[in-house]
């Protein structure tokens, strides 16, 4: 299947309202796991499983940015481990960022190891998994109500538990969208409010 954005974000709606939430409502990427039957492991946890503890230090501690979360096949089912050494909201987009892959029922035999030992990824898989990440947690249809409202970036992340940083990937091309309407039709847009 070719993946559009309006297909995309019909999924992420669809999984939205499937919990109940509408469009204005922050979304819990766990009870979304959860809801598709996908547990959620930390490295920590792992450990129960024989993972020694030099590779839960390197990831949490000496090399902690080099590795986020990952999507993992168990025959049938999938399981998500997660880098518990994250920020809560990072962790949130981590896990949204895999549902993605997940709901867009990606393959895996495109994930392969470099020459550096660095994981390789289908790059469209990983524009696609980070475009329903976006849907699933900050939603086009409250982004755009909030841009026209002068939402600054604080204030959507506090709303959805989003970080700053994923807030403005958000809500920056619905910004642009209401100034030029605000232009094109002569009305003043609210200044951006973080209350």
């Amino acid at each position: 299947m070719r993946w559009t954005q309006a297909l995309m974000r019909e999924v992420a709606q669809e999984e939205r309202a499937g919990l109940g939430l509408g469009p204005t409502e922050p979304l819990d990427p766990y009870a979304l796991a959860e809801e598709h039957g996908i547990s959620v492991y930390t490295l920590d946890s792992l450990r129960d499983f024989e993972m020694n503890g030099e590779a839960f230090s390197h990831f949490t501690l000496r090399r902690a940015s080099a590795w986020s979360a990952a999507l993992v096949p168990l025959g049938t089912a999938r399981v998500i481990i997660e880098n518990e050494s994250h920020s809560p909201v990072r962790r949130r987009s981590n896990i949204a960022h895999e549902l993605g892959h997940y709901l867009l029922e990606h393959s895996f035999n495109d994930v392969i190891l470099g020459e550096d030992h660095k994981r390789q990824f289908n790059t469209e898989q990983e524009k696609q998994a980070t475009f329903m990440a976006g849907e699933l947690l900050v939603p086009l249809t409250a982004v755009e109500r909030m841009a026209f409202d002068g939402w600054d970036n604080a204030r959507v992340a506090a709303a959805y538990g989003v970080s700053e940083q994923f807030a403005q990937m958000q809500m920056k091309g619905q910004r642009i969208r209401a100034q030029r309407a605000a232009r094109k039709y002569g009305f003043a847009l609210p200044a951006k409010r973080n209350s």
